[in-house]
């Protein structure tokens, strides 16, 4: 198990710094100086993202006249099917991953389904639930490390690209690709003004495999099999993060046989995430308004798929720099040592888009990777990757892929 650092406490000792943090992560704040009259207060103490216990105030009718410390608080059983316990918890564990530290409490104050903030991370259990707390922190953290081998096993993804018309419009995937199969659409509609069957967005979904560059040529594969399922040429297809006002895209790669801790996912932003910044065109940053924010990842019964990068398939170089390096850090976790995660104007420069920040960071991360053992295995692909990083002003997210390619 891991504890919280003395560094990520001192920052979160300075609230605004903390409240700072968290609304760079899309995290709604308020100051929480008083309560509103209609909306609840929860407490939710955790390790990670495993809710050790949750408290929500009860009903009072001097709700306008009390302070935060008055209300008494009831234990919400979960896990719970009320759409607003799933949302406050949802926001708890994004909370404490964004301040820094790996367990404490979170305060939220809601009112419905789709209306809660937080009101403060503290990086304390209550000292008098904290034995109890840490019992039950072992208890899943064990059951969770014994899910799977903590090797890597397989590889995978699902890129994303769009379709535009002729006219400088966006074309329906669903026009083309069925739902299910190698190359299909994503579900998700994105906006409401299209229909139940209406879906944007094109989703390539290759083989799994061991090998990174094995994978690779899975991606290219599945891109000459989606130019026989569209078969349109006038359409262009596009990369990036958000080719089209409303409608992002992801690069989401799948790992297997391990468990997204924490430490796991401060280790793919240090290392993936951030220093993909220095070529991200600005649909990328309009992304993380709502998707693409640090340590984004979903489980699987296989293991994880981290969903923080924008779509790669911009470029092959690119997409399989990606690929090998996502290999070389989650087989390299004990040797790296980058934490962005502590150091305030990366994490800035990361969601604002800031280049010039980050650019020796990035020198200086892949002279440490170069050092690492795996490195020798993919020095081709990985030099060229971040030479592309260092020396390219922007990656080419308003050109055909299937031009840059070569799959014309």
């Amino acid at each position: 198990m891991t504890a919280n650092t003395k560094e990520a406490v001192d920052l979160l000792n300075r609230p605004e710094v903390g409240r700072w943090l968290l609304r760079l992560s899309g995290i709604p704040v308020t100051s929480g100086k008083s309560s509103l009259p209609g909306w609840r207060i929860y407490r939710i103490s955790l390790y990670q993202e495993h809710v050790l216990e949750m408290q929500r105030s009860t009903e009072s009718p001097q709700w306008l006249l009390q302070r935060w410390e008055d209300p008494s608080f009831e234990p919400v059983e979960l896990p719970s099917a009320d759409p607003e316990v799933n949302l406050v918890r949802s926001l708890a564990a994004r909370s404490i991953y964004a301040a820094g530290i790996d367990s404490g409490q979170v305060t939220i104050m809601a009112a419905s389904p789709h209306r809660a903030k937080v009101v403060r991370v503290s990086p304390d259990w209550p000292m008098k639930a904290a034995d109890a707390y840490l019992m039950k922190a072992r208890q899943w953290w064990e059951a969770k490390m014994s899910a799977h081998p903590q090797e890597l096993g397989r590889m995978g993804a699902d890129p994303e690209f769009a379709l535009r018309t002729p006219d400088g419009g966006m074309a329906l995937a669903s026009d083309y690709l069925k739902i299910n199969g190698t190359v299909g659409c994503d579900t998700t509609r994105y906006r409401e003004e299209l229909a139940m069957h209406q879906h944007p967005v094109a989703e390539l979904r290759p083989a799994p495999s061991e090998d990174p560059d094995d994978l690779f040529f899975h991606v290219l594969d599945a891109l000459k099999l989606a130019t026989r399922k569209i078969n349109n040429p006038k359409l262009e297809w596009l990369g990036g993060g958000m080719p089209f006002a409303g409608y992002p895209i992801g690069g989401h790669i799948h790992f297997g046989g391990l468990t997204p801790t924490f430490s796991v996912r401060r280790k793919l932003d240090a290392y993936l995430a951030l220093p993909l910044v220095l070529i991200e065109d600005e649909g990328c940053r309009l992304r993380r308004k709502r998707y693409g924010f640090l340590g984004d990842v979903r489980e699987k019964e296989y293991g994880f798929e981290y969903r923080t990068l924008p779509s790669w398939l911009v470029h092959p170089d690119i997409a399989r720099g990606l690929l090998h390096l996502a290999r070389l850090v989650v087989t390299s976790l004990p040797r790296l040592q980058a934490t962005p995660h502590l150091h305030l104007p990366y994490i800035k420069a990361y969601y604002r888009g800031e280049r010039e920040v980050l650019r020796p960071y990035v020198r200086q991360i892949w002279e440490e990777l170069s050092e690492l053992p795996g490195y020798m295995l993919s020095r081709i692909h990985l030099d060229r990757y971040f030479t592309h990083l260092l020396t390219q002003e922007s990656w080419p997210a308003d050109e055909d892929l299937r031009k840059i390619w070569g799959i014309v």
